[in-house]
């Protein structure tokens, strides 16, 4: 049974029909294992490929790591040079890297499928509680609610404009961040990608969880999580989990980093919340959608999108 560790490790094991899946024999097998371990988005990344063909795994491997270098290189608010940043130091991007386009495209429509409640323009909410909580001696919640109106306008995914050529803001300091949805884009690019090489029975975990196949032809993935109730593990068969609470990263008690977006400060409706979806980018989308979202706003969900599974806590 497999465990998340939320925004910690982030891993991909994988295994090919071609090579019988034994979990005691094939990971003691060492001529069959290639592994690599880096940084991915700001976190710590570990991927381990099995395969009969060691070489075949190897070049795989490499193919995976190129593919995370060059996503990071877009997405990543913590490279200063990526697209990402870029576009926030001039609120301009011309002749945009398509995956750019690609998931901005997909975040503006889960934004309007949410009424608002994921939106990637949240950062200045975010270094505004960062540049709070920094002081030590803020002490005063009345400042901060202060500090939050002076930026609260700024945060509307209709302040983005989006287009093949350019991405553009509506406004000067508007500010995005995809860290609400880049771990499961990201993760399921590298599954397609294990997908085209022939891979059949795969667990990807780059942040979220996506899979191809089952544990092997008996029976699915178990993915046990410490953010269910009453639930021993989902199973995971082509399909993905992600999760999503205030435990991520905490300034105190009460604020952390999952905004409600008409307060403008930390969504506190929920502890935690997993959602299960066909896709990676879905589940990490709507799993934040959720968490900072009223109970009577979730219910809109289930009709737009039917084939996802939400678990609350």
């Amino acid at each position: 049974m497999s465990k998340i560790t939320r925004r910690k490790f982030l891993n991909i094991t994988a295994m090919s029909l071609a090579l019988p899946f034994y979990s005691n024999s094939l990971f003691a097998n060492t001529q069959n294992k290639i592994t690599w371990e880096g940084v991915a988005l700001g976190n710590q990344a570990n991927m381990t490929l099995f395969h009969k063909d060691i070489t075949f795994a190897k070049n795989t491997l490499n193919i995976c790591i190129s593919e995370i270098v060059r996503l990071e290189k877009i997405f990543s608010l913590f490279n200063e040079t990526s697209f990402i940043s870029e576009l926030n130091k001039t609120s301009y991007l011309k002749n945009p890297p398509k995956e750019l386009v690609e998931i901005l495209n997909f975040a503006n429509t889960i934004s309007e499928n949410t009424n608002g409640a994921f939106d990637i323009s949240v950062q200045p909410l975010w270094i505004t509680h960062a540049n709070f909580f920094r002081n030590k001696n803020n002490k005063d919640i009345n400042k901060l609610k202060e500090e939050i109106q002076k930026v609260k306008q700024l945060v509307s995914y209709k302040n983005i404009s989006i287009s093949n050529n350019e991405i553009s803001f509506k406004q000067k300091g508007v500010k995005i961040t995809l860290n609400g949805i880049a771990q499961g884009y990201l993760t399921d690019k590298i599954t397609n990608i294990l997908k085209e090489k022939g891979f059949t029975n795969i667990l990807i975990n780059l942040g979220e969880f996506n899979s191809i196949g089952g544990y092997d032809e008996n029976r699915d993935w178990n993915i046990a999580t410490p953010y269910l109730d009453n639930i021993e593990y989902l199973k995971l068969n082509n399909s993905a989990i992600a999760s999503s609470g205030g435990y991520g990263t905490k300034f105190d008690e009460n604020h952390h980093h999952l905004f409600d977006t008409k307060t403008g400060t930390s969504a506190n409706y929920l502890n935690s919340v997993t959602v299960k979806a066909p896709n990676a980018t879905l589940a990490d989308a709507l799993s934040t959608a959720v968490f900072v979202m009223p109970e009577i706003e979730r219910k809109k969900l289930e009709s737009i999108y039917p084939n996802i599974e939400i678990y609350t806590s």
